[in-house]
């Protein structure tokens, strides 16, 4: 399958070293990605689950995206406590979490990167288990194939109560569509803040040419035509809901699908240019897809 030229990848090898005072430590291996915005209620929270992931070889690379809270200062404290921790200050303000975390990929400078959202929880082996599934596609497939693992979440309130064990359980999601591109672009099932990525499909994915796209969408759709999508069952995340979060965890059911009716007309307008981008399905046909994966949804 033909795929577009991407940036010129990156040596996969290079090490990332910071200096502490009982010498060098090295970490490798991937970048860990989060945009935030009025998140200093549960910043601390989220990045201590992070820090004390199985697997050590990261940075957490953080860019406050015009925050009016105390987000910016409590990520300033956490950096101060640990050196895998780096703030980027590049200056261009607010601008929304998808063109926010399609910057940081932009940055990124691992051969694998991953998303995190400011409110949630990491279960402490999520990182080792989705870099060991990813190694596994890497393997089969070669490093300059763009791939993505993702997996189910856990959804919490905002004390982490468990409301449902299985995110893909609570919306009636198929993580299956994720091996036909086109289903993927009709309907998303791909929540960032599990999905792990290669430096290829940072490359392929760039520039971010769909603004109105969820930044997950769009790599996740990239992955589905230009490479290979996997994903693993289990839940990675506590998912936090709180009444404020950007996107949430909402159940499925008729009032869900009642809820997203008037929006008929900006997802046809979406689909059109997506279709125009991508190629090889038009908007008709996005639109079919979207409603036979809706009908299903109501099957299951």
């Amino acid at each position: 399958m033909e795929k577009p030229v991407g940036r010129e990848a990156q040596m996969l090898t290079r090490k990332f070293a910071f200096e502490k005072a009982s010498g060098i430590l090295v970490f490798e291996m991937i970048d860990v990605l989060m945009s935030t915005y009025n998140g200093a209620r549960f910043l601390r929270e989220q990045a201590g689950s992070i820090l004390a992931q199985s697997f050590t070889d990261f940075r957490l690379m953080i860019r406050d995206d015009g925050s009016v809270d105390d987000t910016a200062s409590v990520a300033a404290e956490i950096a101060a406590t640990d050196p895998r921790v780096v703030i980027v200050n590049d200056g261009l303000g607010g601008l929304g979490p998808q063109r926010s975390f399609m910057r940081l990929v932009e940055t990124l400078d691992a051969p694998y990167f991953m998303l995190a959202d400011q409110d949630d929880v990491w279960l402490p082996d999520k990182i080792e288990r989705k870099l060991a599934r990813l190694k596994e596609l890497e393997a089969q497939n070669g490093s300059e194939t763009p791939l993505l693992v993702f997996t189910d979440l856990k959804v919490v309130d905002e004390d982490l109560s468990v409301i449902e064990d299985s995110m893909w359980h609570y919306q009636r999601l198929d993580p299956a569509i994720t091996q036909d591109w086109r289903g993927l672009l009709a309907q998303n099932v791909v929540t960032g803040c599990t999905i792990i990525g290669n430096r290829s499909l940072a490359n392929v994915a760039l520039p971010f040419a769909l603004s109105e796209m969820m930044h997950d969408h769009w790599l996740a759709v990239n992955a589905a035509k230009y490479g290979r999508v996997a994903y693993l069952k289990d839940a990675t995340v506590l998912y936090r809901q709180h009444g404020t979060n950007v996107a949430g965890g909402i159940r499925f059911g008729a009032g869900y699908a009642a809820s997203k009716t008037a929006g008929i007309g900006d997802r046809w307008q979406f689909y059109r240019r997506a279709a125009a981008h991508f190629g090889g399905v038009s908007a008709a046909g996005l639109f079919a897809r979207k409603l036979s994966l809706n009908l299903r949804r109501f099957g299951t």
